[in-house]
């Protein structure tokens, strides 16, 4: 009886070679093998979550105190700042894309040499119950003028703000005015819930330990560690009084209003900050304050902690207006279904570019909406997003660049195109990575990419775009070569990196 074969072989032989991998499984640009890549992105992950790390949950919990009780200080020194507040906390820096501030100047900061970890803070410094006529919104953009009348409430809000006013909208702008919108503000308080995982916060400065160690938080050398503005270099005239134009007579229409100033604003909320920070008083075993400078619209502040192992955190301080409603023709849809309820606010931001002359008008944020976002995400996609924000971060340090948000955007659109069986499956992170940053390479080129937010408008590379694409494309010629670099990275940080980069001077 002839025995059964396999091909030439008989059965009971060595079994046949696998079949050659697809080409799907090789990156066409670079030759790297997805499986790699995966293999990389899934370390990285593991190297950036602070779940398990060495007494982390105290450290950062301890340097959360430590921003509100400094917050809590600045409403002594200055009633207009709001002594109850919702405060959003976030994970990721501005350079992570954490909010839109259109092309910003970002900073030298480095993950590793000048810090551990990023968080963005957003600070509610003045509050609309809806959207009305002190707000105006302009069609062509995502950028918002807030007009102030004499009175609001009973209260003199022009004379309150004096110092921050700005001149009434320019003219020639085909504005719209926005109508009341009928949601409710929600206007309840939370505790702090999920702070490591989702880490959105919102809580009352009234609330923080502000009380018990406002007066004795620790006083730090606020060292400049060769970065700009340093904190104790504060300019003359943030707190002059707006004395460009005229304040109009409350009968006039609200397009001749005075506007509430972004540049004004973030001048304000930076000085008094520096001055708070000037008055602090040592106290062992508390976080110090090793650096603070102001970008554009945000405040940059280190934080050296305790330990062991001593981390640097770096916080981005944001003052925002916080408006209840939501704005006409907004998406309030995503891929998944409608957006949470509780999204019926959205917030104005200062721009990347408030130092411009003339640039009165704030943007548009929807901070809130994009958590809800986040929830409905697949893992393997957010695992790609954050390696590909890894391997941006170094690419953006010290330019004025769009970059990082643009690269969040990219990711709900892919939401929107792409099968969510394809996101999930895990073994597609490496491909969706490298999709990330080809996407972002071509709205480089293009210089634009479409708001997900606001229908019909865009949102703007800026002028370092070609700058930035240059260095894109070298690093997208060997993703595996940079994707271990930044494993290495995250390694360091995770054991203290920044602290021991900035040696003694952190002491």
């Amino acid at each position: 009886m002839a025995s059964a074969v396999w091909g030439s072989a008989p059965w009971w032989g060595p079994p046949p070679p696998a079949p050659a991998r697809p080409l799907t499984d090789i990156d066409f640009c670079s030759g790297a093998q997805l499986q790699e890549l995966t293999q990389l992105i899934q370390e990285l992950g593991v190297q950036e979550s602070w779940r398990d790390g060495p007494k982390t949950g105290p450290d950062l919990l301890q340097a959360k105190d430590f921003v509100f009780s400094l917050l809590g200080l600045v409403h002594r020194r200055d009633p207009r700042f709001p002594p109850q507040a919702e405060l959003l906390l976030l994970r990721g820096g501005i350079r992570e894309g954490s909010v839109d501030l259109g092309p910003s100047p970002l900073g030298p900061y480095a993950r590793g040499p000048h810090y551990d970890a990023g968080f963005t803070l957003l600070v509610p410094v003045f509050s609309l119950d809806g959207i009305g006529q002190e707000l105006q919104l302009d069609m062509e953009s995502n950028y918002a003028w807030l007009c102030l009348p004499e009175l609001m409430h009973g209260t003199s809000v022009r004379k309150a703000w004096q110092d921050c006013l700005g001149p009434s909208i320019p003219g020639g702008r085909d504005l719209i005015h926005q109508t009341e919108s009928e949601e409710s503000p929600k206007d309840q308080q939370s505790s702090v819930d999920g702070y490591v995982t989702e880490l959105e916060l919102r809580v009352s400065l009234e609330k923080s330990p502000s009380n018990g160690s406002g007066p004795e938080l620790p006083r730090q050398d606020v060292t400049d560690l060769g970065f700009p503005a340093p904190l104790k270099k504060l300019n003359g005239d943030v707190t002059k009084a707006a004395t460009d134009s005229p304040v109009p007579q409350p009968s006039e229409a609200p397009e001749a209003w005075p506007t509430l100033c972004p540049a004004k604003v973030a001048a304000w909320f930076f000085a008094m900050l520096a001055e708070v920070a000037e008055s602090l008083i040592p106290v062992p075993g508390a976080p110090r304050l090793v650096h603070a400078a102001r970008h554009a619209g945000f405040t940059t502040i280190l934080l050296a902690t305790p330990g062991p192992p001593r981390r640097l955190l770096l916080f981005d301080l944001i003052p925002v207006v916080s408006v209840a409603g939501w704005p006409e023709g907004a998406r309030s849809h995503s891929w998944a279904g409608p957006l949470a309820s509780e999204s019926s606010s959205f917030y104005l931001v200062p721009g990347g570019d408030i130092e411009r002359p003339g640039a009165s008008g704030w943007q548009l944020c929807f901070a809130r909406q994009e958590l809800a976002l986040k929830a409905l995400i697949p893992s393997p996609l957010l695992q790609a997003h954050a390696a590909a924000q890894a391997l941006l971060r170094p690419l953006v340090a010290g330019t004025r660049a769009a970059a990082p948000y643009l690269l969040r955007t990219l990711l709900y659109w892919a939401c929107e195109r792409l099968p969510a069986l394809y996101l999930a499956r895990p073994e597609n992170a490496g491909a969706c990575c490298l999709g990330l940053l080809d996407e972002l390479a071509r709205v480089l080129e293009a210089g634009t990419l479409p708001h997900y937010f606001l229908s019909g408008r865009k949102l703007w590379a800026g002028d370092s775009a070609t700058a930035l694409l240059v260095t894109l494309a070298r690093l997208r010629g060997d993703p595996a070569r940079a994707l271990c670099a930044t494993v290495e990275e995250a390694k360091t940080a995770r054991k203290g990196g920044g602290l021991a980069g900035l040696g003694g001077r952190s002491h």
